[in-house]
């Protein structure tokens, strides 16, 4: 597999870092993950800004955001891959002062990733806590975050297939890697930013799209016990797009009722296709 290094076009085996490099010795860098879909990227731009933001907030120099655009589509020139995972990783280097480290790696999606979506997941309440916005800024999309892997182990333990992460207070907040959504009637609810979530790109579309199906979206804190009341729950990422939630935490969620899942599901894979076939970055 061929990845981006710091300029230079490497097999993945060839390619390394520093034992020096503060991305490695302490989490010091940021990354971002895009989909790729039917030979496009999906909001490449948008996700490249955000590693931008999180950059700036770390104070790590990162200028070249067309220069990683321009090195993303060629990567997907030279692996050929047409439905994929590009992640983009930037740490700080190896001594202040360097240059930071740039990787970019494009992994393929699984051949059932869409029948992994439809199918759903169970999930359960996971006991380690979300930071709150203070220790974490939300929008920071850190290395070495270990609450998602704290919470994930939980989950591997368990035997489902992710864990619900909650904040300090017990309100609602998001999965390790995913926002998470729910439905009482017409009405759809989200954790809102001030509870320190990382507001994803595939959330935004699922706000700008909900609307548009007749559904209420209300955004704000909310007490774990709303999910017990909800008719349906779904979790939305960057990979997978909308995903049924099967089961919270022994409670089943019976998969005829997550209506408003599937519809989101079909609306969203048809933006992205359609931002697809007219060759948007």
């Amino acid at each position: 597999m061929i990845v981006y290094l710091n300029g230079k076009w490497l097999e993945e085996a060839e390619a390394a870092v520093s034992v020096q490099d503060r991305g490695f010795l302490f989490g010091d860098g940021v990354f971002e993950s895009v989909r790729r879909h039917r030979g496009h990227y999906f909001r490449l731009r948008q996700h490249l800004r955000r590693l931008e933001q999180g950059a700036a907030a770390l104070r790590i120099p990162l200028t070249q955001l067309e220069s990683i655009q321009d090195a993303a589509r060629e990567l997907a020139r030279r692996t050929g891959m047409e439905e994929g995972m590009l992640r983009v990783t930037v740490s700080r280097g190896a001594a202040s002062g360097a240059p930071p480290t740039l990787l970019l790696t494009l992994r393929p999606m699984p051949a059932d990733w869409s029948q992994q979506a439809e199918r759903g997941w169970r999930l359960i309440t996971a006991a380690v806590r979300h930071p709150p916005p203070e220790s974490m800024p939300p929008q920071l999309k850190a290395l070495g975050r270990m609450y998602p892997v704290l919470a994930r182990l939980e989950a591997e333990s368990a035997g489902v297939d992710d864990a619900l992460l909650l904040s300090t207070s017990g309100e609602v907040a998001e999965g390790p890697s995913w926002n998470v959504f729910w439905r009482q009637g017409d009405r759809l609810c989200t954790p809102a930013a001030a509870v320190g979530i990382l507001e994803g790109v595939t959330r935004a579309v699922l706000l700008e799209i909900a609307a548009e199906l007749g559904y209420t979206v209300e955004q704000g804190r909310f007490p774990r016990a709303e999910l017990d009341r909800a008719q349906e729950i779904f979790a939305t990422m960057t990979s997978l797009g909308p995903v049924s939630i099967l089961e919270l935490d022994g409670r089943p969620l019976p998969p005829q009722a997550a209506t408003a899942a599937r519809r989101l599901r079909t609306r969203y894979w048809e933006q992205v296709e359609r931002e697809a076939a007219q060759g948007l970055p």
